[in-house]
């Protein structure tokens, strides 16, 4: 269900597509669908990435307390190899985290590298306990303009895939769906 979920968002935005999942104190890239732009976003399987500075980062961190935040960023918040727009202490991490839960989708945009935007969202078990992360990455100078619709469209796509979801525990689907 999320290869074609994923497929979608790449024809549609014209940019790279990911499945993240928490590993420890890190998002992990556990699946990919490339975009056929000859400059695209880099990320591929099995790349380790902060979870204060990236999209898929920060929405595998929107049902966590603040102290729970503090302790899986705290090794590595205020590290210089991070871009400049990166939360670079745990107060402007909680708020960038507040705005972002309250519109639903995070963007960290050149956060970790200069010119790359990545727009992600959680992804919810039939329980409604976030289990991974999607997200869109590609150039800043394309979807600078775009963040918005990207967004919604990310939550859309967050809300089809929990709907499998909830048919998949439900014995209504098989796991490759109705």
């Amino acid at each position: 269900m999320c290869v074609p979920a994923l497929r979608k968002l790449v024809a549609y935005t014209g940019e790279g597509a990911l499945l993240s999942v928490q590993e420890s104190t890190q998002s992990l890239t556990i699946l990919r669908e490339e975009s056929h732009q000859s400059l695209q976003a880099g990320g591929w399987v099995g790349r380790r990435s902060p979870l204060h500075c990236t999209a898929s980062g920060r929405a595998l961190l929107f049902d966590s307390a603040d102290e729970e935040v503090d302790f899986l960023t705290r090794r590595d918040i205020g590290r210089s190899e991070y871009g400049t727009r990166t939360p670079s202490d745990l107060s402007t991490l909680l708020e960038r985290l507040r705005n972002e839960r309250e519109r639903g989708y995070s963007v960290a945009s050149e956060e970790v590298e200069i010119g790359l935007t990545s727009i992600g969202v959680p992804v919810r078990d039939s329980f409604g306990t976030i289990v991974g992360a999607i997200n869109v990455s590609g150039p800043t100078s394309r979807l600078r303009a775009h963040k918005e619709d990207t967004g919604g469209l990310l939550l859309r796509t967050a809300h089809t895939v929990h709907q499998e979801l909830l048919k998949i525990a439900a014995g209504k689907a098989g796991p490759l769906g109705p």
